[in-house]
């Protein structure tokens, strides 16, 4: 550290790349059973070397505004490993992503959707996204960082979710409509309820061009104890 504050001078930030490599691979081996993708959240550290560092292992890139989707760029990051997140995105911010690649949008909002569709449309392509339903889940956490109830700002009402899928699969400019969450919470209860309150929400898919609306993969029904009959997990 010493020979750094020498050479770089003081104060400087000084990460570990033995530490972000240990901490992606603890998360990528406990899903190596099923299909998926860790992303880091850029807003968390939007240093280009360290996502660089991330990248290079497969992490994915959680990003919500342009300015840090072309810094996931920038390290070298794909744009089929990026998940566009976050309220406020701009027209501009969107035409970007689509032109750019994306993995997928997470659309927070019925006027996200239907502002997502237009620029969509106008670039004659379809937008990936994901619905982020707002569980009504109280994550017992403080005031201040609370992002699961329904007075809180993200995502739309879980009443409303259901007519939302139905929308989307509804809309040709949209594609593939799997559900995303975030719940803010250090108890693990928590995902219990969370889970709880998806139960038989509907995931509406286009495939082969027709729309296939049903209960959400995986799901557990605590009434019966099991599985949503008719649909295996797919691990997504």
């Amino acid at each position: 550290m010493s020979d750094i504050a020498a050479a770089v001078g003081t104060p400087f930030y000084c990460y570990s790349q033995a530490t972000l490599t240990r901490h992606f691979q603890l998360f990528r081996d406990a899903l190596a059973p099923m299909p998926s993708l860790v992303c880091f959240a850029v807003k968390s550290n939007a240093n280009v070397a360290v996502l660089k560092v991330l990248g290079d292992l497969g992490a994915g890139m959680d990003v919500v505004s342009i300015g840090e989707y072309l810094r996931a760029r920038a390290a070298g990051v794909p744009g089929d490993r990026i998940v566009f997140s976050g309220v406020g995105k701009t027209p501009t911010e969107m035409r970007m992503a689509l032109e750019g690649g994306i993995r997928q949008f997470n659309v927070e909002s019925e006027p996200e959707l239907e502002a997502l569709s237009a620029v969509a449309v106008s670039l004659g392509v379809q937008a990936p996204i994901a619905l982020r339903v707002n569980p009504d889940v109280d994550a017992r956490t403080h005031e201040k960082i609370s992002t699961g109830r329904k007075e809180d700002k993200f995502g739309v009402p879980i009443s409303r979710a259901r007519a939302i899928y139905a929308r989307a699969a509804a809309v040709e400019s949209a594609s593939e409509h799997p559900v995303a969450t975030a719940i803010v919470a250090r108890l693990i209860f928590v995902g219990v309820d969370c889970l709880g309150a998806f139960v038989g929400l509907p995931v509406a898919t286009r495939r082969r061009g027709g729309v296939r609306v049903g209960p959400m993969p995986g799901s557990i029904d605590h009434r019966e104890g099991g599985p949503v009959p008719g649909d295996e997990p797919s691990g997504r």
